[in-house]
């Protein structure tokens, strides 16, 4: 090969790697910019936080309707409870803001296992935007994956983030599923054992206490949300689900700016608003977040 064949490779080669680099650069601004959008990191009165459930049982534009307060709804799925402090945290340093309220949901299963695997995974878009994002990725995620997300930005989306960036584009944080609860096909799961079992884990009670006490240091109130789910599952399990739901009652005993919100006793029973024994339909958002619009009452300014 002559010395200007291999010239012209090479600046073909670095050409092609601009035009690579060029593309992914923009292409994350787009599709960041689009999932900022979904997650609500701009500054609000009212902070959601959570998983599914929350995604699944709040209505943000409704909420915000019902409050007279502006709503933020930053939720994504499988998330846990470190999840959800790296989560405050992000939203704090992206938007430069904190929050009057934070409504977080909790229940007796909060600090089980089960969520999602490798939930480090879910902050991948934004580990250029947060220190508190970037350290959390970094402890995480192996060497090799790490180092792939920052080198090929795109890599950062799966197929459950574009869609959360074409509904951020869209302003659209409504509840879509048409499913609806099978209770005969869930009694028959009950009875074989298959559901999640509650668990109180020492790790994830340490940082829930490491969160109450995070948010009253910041002077931020805090309303602790039960959100429904089916009466069968609350009662699988029910000495377990006590003592989880009396741990949450006294760990918040010793924080004043804590309220907990008790919006799982006026619909458990009501199976035709959920989808499965977890996750409300859309008349189940309307009517839970109904319900939270007549409980979220903030201090008025002096």
């Amino acid at each position: 090969m002559s010395s200007t064949t291999k010239t012209s490779l090479i600046k073909k080669c670095l050409a092609g790697l601009l035009v690579f680099a060029i593309v992914n650069i923009l292409c994350l601004k787009l599709f960041n910019h689009g999932l900022k959008q979904y997650y609500c990191l701009w500054p609000a009165d009212i902070l959601v936080i959570g998983h599914s459930m929350s995604e699944m049982a709040i209505d943000r534009d409704l909420l915000e309707e019902l409050s007279g307060h502006s709503v933020a709804k930053y939720c994504m799925n499988g998330t846990s409870i470190p999840d959800r402090l790296v989560m405050i945290r992000h939203y704090i340093e992206s938007t430069g803001h904190k929050p009057k309220a934070i409504l977080y949901d909790i229940g007796p299963r909060s600090f089980s296992g089960g969520l999602a695997v490798n939930s480090h995974a879910l902050f991948y878009p934004f580990i250029n935007e947060s220190p508190t994002v970037a350290k959390y990725v970094r402890d995480s995620a192996s060497f090799k994956e790490y180092w792939l997300k920052n080198l090929i930005p795109l890599s950062r989306y799966d197929d459950s983030r574009i869609g959360a960036v074409i509904r951020g584009y869209r302003h659209d944080w409504k509840n879509r599923s048409v499913k609806q609860l099978n209770i005969e096909l869930f009694k028959r799961q009950l009875a074989k054992g298959s559901f999640w079992k509650v668990q109180l884990n020492p790790g994830t009670q340490a940082v829930f206490e490491e969160t109450l006490e995070f948010l009253e240091k910041e002077d931020i109130r805090l309303f602790l949300v039960h959100l429904p789910n089916v009466d069968l599952l609350n009662n699988a399990e029910p000495e377990k689900s006590a003592a989880a739901l009396n741990y949450i009652k006294d760990a918040i005993s010793r924080h004043p700016n804590v309220t907990f919100i008790d919006a799982n006793s006026a619909f458990e029973s009501r199976y035709e608003l959920f989808i499965d024994p977890l996750h409300l339909n859309p008349k189940g958002q309307l009517e839970v977040t109904k319900y939270l619009g007549g409980k979220i009452i903030l201090p008025q300014q002096p």
